[in-house]
């Protein structure tokens, strides 16, 4: 049993779009990411982050904010933004279970189309 999709209030700060629940702040920030052979993404998707994480979490600084390594949440684009919004409402109410899910488990779950 999963918990309901939290209900956040986003700031604009530095780039992020940032929130706090349950004393986490949490970033949905755009940016491009290394895939291995194919090299650098070519555009800046969506990616949830835990942000002020314990010093040996920090995957990136985002301006003068730490950063963990975060996950893929939703394609790239403002017209993505409000899509990407709900999956992290989810994900940020449910972190346990979204760590031992796929992204389109995590996409079913939060309700959206994969």
């Amino acid at each position: 049993m999963t918990n309901p999709p939290a209900e956040l209030v986003w700031t604009d700060e530095q780039g992020l779009y940032l929130t706090e629940h349950d004393y986490t702040v949490w970033a949905l920030a755009a940016h491009s990411v290394h895939r291995g052979k194919s090299g650098w993404s070519g555009t800046d998707e969506w990616h949830l982050h835990r942000a002020y994480p314990d010093p040996d979490h920090v995957g990136w600084t985002a301006g003068t904010i730490p950063l963990d390594h975060g996950r893929w949440i939703a394609h790239p684009g403002r017209r993505n933004l409000a899509r990407a919004k709900r999956i992290a409402a989810w994900v940020i109410a449910n972190p346990d279970a979204a760590a031992r899910m796929m992204h389109h488990e995590i996409v079913r779950a939060a309700g959206e189309e994969a």
